[in-house]
This record gives C-alpha cells, sequence and structure tokens, in this order.
C-alpha cells in the first residue's frame, strides 16, 4: 500500500551540504536546460519574458516604453539566461546609443558595468564572454579620451590572467592589444612595449604572422620601439605590418597605407631609401586604388618621396614629384604649398640652378606670409633657405634680413634654446660677424645664452626639426 509519509521532503536538517550543492545544480542545469530548448521543456524567466516585451515595444514605436523595457530586461539577467547572452548585449548596445544620445555618459557606465558585473558572476573573469563585453566598455572609454578608466578596466582582467598558468585566449590577446593602444595615448611605452609583445607572441603562435590581430598587435608595437629609439625592432615590426596588412586587408586598406608611411619614415630616419622609397610607392599605389589620387594625403606622400628623390640625388625625378605635389596644394589651398615650393627650390640649388631656386625660394616665402602662424615650422625654412641662397650670391643684406625672419619664426614656436633657433642663430651670429656688426652678433649670443630653457612637448620639436631638416636639406 502506498504510504504518503514517503512523499514528504526530508527536513533540511537532515540533508547534508554536499546533497544541497548536488540539488542545486540539479535545479541550475534543469532551468539552463529549459531556457535554451535542450531540455524536455522550456520554461521562460523574467529576462525573456523582458526581452520579448522590448521587441513587441519597439514594433510599436513606443521608444520610452521600449527604452525603460531594456533596463528591466539588462537587470533581469542571470543564471538561467546565460545562453541568451548575446541578446542582452543586443539590448545593452541598443540602450547604450540612446544614452550616448543623450549625453547620459554615467548612464553608459552604469550599464556596462551592470553587464560586466553579471558576466564576471556568471561566466567568470576569464570567459571569453566577459573579455569581449569589457573590450566593447574600452572602446567606449577610448572614443570619449577617458584613457585613465580604460587602462584600469583592462588592468582588472590582465593582473587576473597574470596569475593564471592556462593558455591565453584570442579574446584575451585583442585585449592586451587594446590596453597597449591606451598604454600609448598615456605614454606609458615601457608597460605598452611589455603587453603588445605578448599580443604579438600569442596572435603569432595561434594564427600565425599574416593574420589581422597578429599585424594589428605589431603595427602598435612599431610605434613603440620607433618612440622608444629601437628602430631595428620598430622597422621590424612596422615591415610585418605594412605587408601583413597589404596581404589580410589589401593594399587600398587605411591601415595597410598608414603602415607603409610609417615604415617608408621610418626607414628614411635610419638611411635607408631605396626601402623608403618602396614604401612611400606602395603607400601611393594603395591610395590610387581606394581612388584617393586627388586627395591631400597623396600630395603630401609625393611631398615627402620628392624629398626622398633629393636625398638620393635622383633631382629629375625630385623635380617632377615635387611640381606635381605643389600644383595639387596650390589648387586645394593647402598650407603646404609652400613647403613644397621650398623642397623644390633645394633641388634646384644642388644642381646649382640659383635663378630657379630665389625664384621658388621667394613665392614661398610670400605663400607662407599668408598662412596662419601653425605653418611656421615650415615658413622658416623657406626664409632660411632664400638667406642662404643671397648669402652665397653676396647679397649680404638680404640675406641677414631672411636669417632674421627665419630666426624670429622659429623662436615663436621652439624658443630661443631649440636646436631649430640656435641652427639658424648661429648663421645669422656668423653673417654679423663677416660685416663686422659685432654688437649685433653679441647682442643675439647674449639672448640666447641667459635665456630659459623652453620645454616643447615632444611631437612639437620634433615636428619643428623635421621640417627645418627636409626643408632645408641640401644645406
Amino acid at each position: 500500500m502506498f504510504d504518503a509519509a514517503d512523499t514528504r521532503k526530508p527536513c533540511p536538517s537532515c540533508v547534508t551540504a554536499a546533497e544541497r550543492d548536488t540539488t542545486n545544480q540539479r535545479q541550475k542545469t534543469m532551468l539552463t536546460d529549459r531556457a535554451t530548448g535542450s531540455g524536455l521543456g522550456r520554461c521562460e524567466s523574467r529576462y525573456t519574458i523582458c526581452c520579448r516585451r522590448v521587441a513587441v515595444l519597439e514594433g510599436r514605436n513606443q521608444a520610452e516604453d521600449a527604452q525603460k523595457a531594456r533596463l528591466i530586461a539588462i537587470e533581469a539577467f542571470n543564471e538561467e539566461d546565460s545562453s541568451q547572452y548575446k541578446l542582452l548585449l543586443r539590448i545593452l548596445h541598443d540602450q547604450t546609443i540612446i544614452c550616448r544620445e543623450q549625453h547620459d555618459d554615467q548612464a553608459v557606465d552604469e550599464l556596462h558595468q551592470t553587464v560586466i558585473g553579471k558576466f564576471r558572476r556568471i561566466f567568470g573573469h576569464q570567459h571569453d564572454v566577459t573579455i569581449r563585453a569589457m573590450h566593447d566598455y574600452g572602446r567606449i572609454l577610448c572614443r570619449d579620451k577617458r584613457y585613465e578608466q580604460a587602462e584600469a578596466l583592462y588592468r582588472l582582467l590582465v593582473d587576473k590572467m597574470g596569475r593564471s598558468t592556462g593558455r591565453e585566449t584570442a579574446a584575451a590577446l585583442c585585449l592586451f592589444t587594446a590596453l597597449g593602444s591606451v598604454y600609448i595615448k598615456r605614454q606609458k611605452l615601457k608597460e605598452a612595449k611589455t603587453i603588445l609583445a605578448r599580443a604579438v607572441f600569442g596572435f603569432k603562435a595561434m594564427y600565425g604572422e599574416e593574420h589581422a590581430s597578429t599585424v594589428a598587435a605589431a603595427y602598435y608595437l612599431g610605434g613603440v620601439y620607433q618612440a622608444l629609439g629601437k628602430f631595428p625592432r620598430a622597422m621590424h615590426m612596422y615591415r610585418m605590418a605594412a605587408y601583413g596588412f597589404e596581404r589580410v586587408e589589401g593594399i587600398n586598406h587605411g591601415t595597410t597605407i598608414a603602415a607603409f608611411r610609417k615604415l617608408a619614415a621610418l626607414c628614411v630616419d635610419c638611411g635607408k631609401a631605396d626601402e623608403a622609397e618602396h614604401a612611400y610607392k606602395r603607400a601611393l599605389h594603395g591610395l590610387e586604388a581606394a581612388g584617393e589620387q586627388d586627395s591631400a594625403e597623396v600630395l603630401v606622400l609625393k611631398l615627402e618621396l620628392g624629398i626622398l628623390y633629393r636625398e638620393q640625388k635622383k633631382f629629375n625625378d625630385a623635380e617632377v614629384v615635387l611640381v606635381e605635389a605643389h600644383q595639387g596644394l596650390s589648387e586645394a589651398q593647402s598650407g603646404y604649398a609652400p613647403g613644397a615650393l621650398t623642397c623644390l627650390g633645394t633641388v634646384y640649388a644642388c644642381q646649382g640652378m640659383d635663378v630657379e631656386a630665389e625664384a621658388s625660394f621667394k613665392s614661398a616665402v610670400r605663400g607662407f606670409s599668408a598662412c596662419s602662424p601653425e605653418y611656421s615650422a615650415m615658413s622658416c625654412a623657406a626664409a632660411f633657405s632664400l638667406g642662404n641662397l643671397a648669402r652665397r650670391r653676396h647679397r649680404l643684406e638680404e640675406a641677414e634680413a631672411m636669417y632674421r625672419q627665419a630666426w624670429e619664426d622659429a623662436r615663436s614656436i621652439g624658443g630661443l634654446n631649440h636646436i631649430t633657433t640656435c641652427t639658424i642663430a648661429h648663421a645669422l651670429i656668423s653673417l654679423y660677424e663677416e660685416q663686422g656688426k659685432y654688437e649685433e652678433a653679441d647682442s643675439i649670443y647674449e639672448l640666447i645664452v641667459s635665456a630659459d630653457q623652453q620645454q616643447l612637448d615632444p611631437w612639437t620639436s620634433y615636428v619643428l626639426c623635421l621640417n627645418f631638416h627636409q626643408m632645408t636639406g641640401y644645406i
């Protein structure tokens, strides 16, 4: 006979801890199976009902109500809904767009922190789903230039992974690349080098050298090595990035073109003119393939290639390219047009064509006089080049006026002690002494030695030096 007493549930105090854990796990498995349709039946959770409500309200164009329903759905997501995480990410994405349109950064932060917190609890810190959610949030922080917060977010996971002995996943390696790019923005170059080298090594082991993720990490690492003065390593990384991007994305892809430009500029600095020429031509070919043959970027690249031809003493090629660059930049009313004229003048001066050189330099000086002050870093080179030519032709008063103008332009940007300003000042002092104007020479000397050291940011200092060197390269 059936004993009704057998149907009674045991007293909780009579159930062991192990039995309770087993029972709880079975209940979670049953709920998950039913939610995903993999069990005997399908049950609905509060989350799935909320998601359906969101879809209905969106279909009715009830935006305000749909927005409220999304927030409820995000809050309702739990363990039994783990297989529905992609739907949660879509809801998060849609809600984030609305909050960003309303310029509500606090709401964006709260949304992503809520979702990441749930993913950590349900999937764990190192699960790909958690990592991708953190990466998406980090991208938003970087887009808003909140690099300190992005670094803290990425470091939270990277530090945990540093204590793990398991193999790093693709998602984790992508996070390393993202953290490296943030370190670069924050000028933490040693940290960037370490984490990006880890990303490159990991991607190479996982996918090989020709994978998009490998070459992207290599591209960032190349920039770090260049900033640290480790040029051979930087060149190796830029080669891997440039030719890797060309194979993976195509020659007309923006990152491929940028990588070839970086490689070309570094090869110029390292005296590898032939490789630099090839890299410039690949970049130009990429821009032409992308239908950008008339863009300002092409014209600036031609300007850089013309300077390289001048250094290689390929004067005919340099003249052709620089004339094309100047014509295009003039039509675009670009402030770089007088710079192209200055470079063209140096090509003529190298060949002893003083009349042509003087006409180019004078046109460049006039052109810069009509430009905004941001082009002073190049204008001083035009005036200085004209001063050198006038001095060579024994027109000393004209040379003095041009040197003085160049000196004023350079000191307005770099101060009295910058290497470019001092180079021009040295020429002016020597010209004064050549004319017996010792008081004028002494006054400039005293100004320089008594001036406080002006600290330029590294990039401005580099641009001033680079422009001056390239514009007056024949000296």
